[in-house]
């Protein structure tokens, strides 16, 4: 039968995990075999019948096509696939390796969301803080989060990071973290540097009233995090999609089963070669929002809808969506906005998205001509006459920082 497989969704209950993916072929001369044949690959079928492969077998192992949505004016569809839950084990890798894995080797198939059960989502770490966590630690209750990226970024010992930290933090920034491009280099030991900025927030009175991610990326996560904690550390970063996704809920898991909470900083390094195709891949939400908050990230970054990485309007709204949007008992991440980002972006970007964001600007406030403490404080400017109802053009009358920050950058 052509569809011996398929079901109704009404019929897919707990035990089971859906897959979208949007699948388009010039070459395929069915979409509808098509669909069934990579049902067939990813559970208990192939692309011919094998000895053992009884009915039994795949009536309760296979994938079920539970919708094929055939779009007009192209050779397209939507397809929904149903993956049994007990073929994988509520573990990234293992669900990624079934939605995402054979199937994603073929042209024109991009997976752009995924469902979980209850019984998955319960299994899963997500972050350890969250939102509400991140703002009771930092005594922020509403207002989007002023974010400060290191820079120069790379080629400066601890000291230079520092005296960029606490010029940050003086001038409102509430998260600082390390360039996804430093890491652990003889000129700056990330012992060493994590203790040496912590030294100096705690000198000027921010280390409780800002966060400091050091970048821990590199061998043995775990005992690096140690390390860093050991050593002052009051937040934690990894590149989550570098070091990959088992690595990135390893991590969260052991913190957590050792009484270790402390948030994580998620960057999204590397994963523009997911989502930048828009006919393969994965959907930019689903890699960048949803499944790094299911794998712990308290602040996964996205990148704004600049154009310059990739991510337009709609995949930022999405993004910012799957962080914040109720998941079972997961709790909610802090969507991080960063690249390009500037005072002039301020009232856009709160418009876009709401107040349950991080505002987080490398040369957007090391590159203030005031200096980095002024291009903090223009930044929290900006937020502050949002949250009044006000303009930010109207706020620059009353502040020379952001004024002078919208005449060099300009407004979106």
């Amino acid at each position: 039968m052509k569809f011996e497989t398929m079901t109704l969704p009404e019929s897919v209950e707990e035990g089971y995990l859906i897959g979208t993916y949007y699948m388009k072929s010039e070459r395929e001369p069915d979409l509808y075999d098509w669909v069934k044949l990579v049902a067939a690959d990813q559970s208990a079928g192939t692309w011919t019948h094998v000895e053992g492969e009884t009915p039994e077998v795949i009536a309760k192992y296979g994938a079920k096509v539970i919708a094929v949505y055939p779009m007009a004016e192209e050779r397209a569809c939507i397809a929904r696939i149903a993956f049994p839950t007990a073929n994988f084990p509520a573990y990234m890798p293992m669900i990624m390796s079934t939605v995402a894995g054979n199937v994603l080797g073929q042209d024109g198939i991009r997976l752009v969301d995924i469902e979980f059960p209850k019984s998955i989502l319960d299994e899963l770490p997500g972050p350890m803080l969250g939102i509400e966590g991140i703002r009771e630690l930092l005594h922020v209750p509403e207002r989007p989060l002023v974010g400060a990226i290191l820079k120069p970024c790379i080629g400066v010992e601890p000291e230079v990071s520092a005296s960029g930290a606490v010029k940050a933090a003086l001038g409102g920034a509430d998260v600082i973290k390390d360039d996804e491009l430093l890491s652990d280099p003889g000129y700056s030991p990330m012992v060493e540097r994590v203790s040496t900025v912590m030294k100096r927030l705690r000198e000027v009175g921010k280390d409780k009233s800002c966060l400091y991610a050091v970048n821990i990326t590199g061998e043995n996560l775990l005992e690096r995090a140690k390390r860093a904690i050991d050593a002052g550390a009051n937040a934690l970063m990894i590149n989550y999609q570098a070091v990959g996704w088992g690595a990135s809920e390893d991590l969260v898991r052991a913190l957590k089963r050792e009484g270790l909470i402390y948030p994580v900083f998620g960057h999204c390094a590397g994963m523009g070669a997911y989502y930048r195709s828009r006919t393969n891949g994965v959907g930019t939400a689903l890699a960048c929002g949803k499944l790094a908050r299911l794998t712990g990230m308290d602040m996964p970054l996205v990148y704004p809808d600049s154009g310059r990485f990739g991510i337009d309007t709609d995949a930022l709204v999405e993004a910012h969506a799957h962080c914040i949007a109720p998941v079972g008992n997961i709790r909610r991440a802090f969507l991080t906005v960063a690249g390009g980002v500037h005072p002039g972006t301020i009232e856009y970007l709160m418009n876009l998205l709401g107040n349950e964001t991080i505002l987080m600007a490398g040369g957007g406030i090391y590159g203030h001509p005031m200096g980095a403490e002024a291009g903090a404080r223009a930044i929290l400017q900006a937020i502050e006459a949002v949250m009044r109802g006000n303009t930010v053009a109207e706020a620059s009358r009353e502040h020379l920082e952001l004024e002078a920050a919208l005449t060099l950058w300009g407004s979106k």
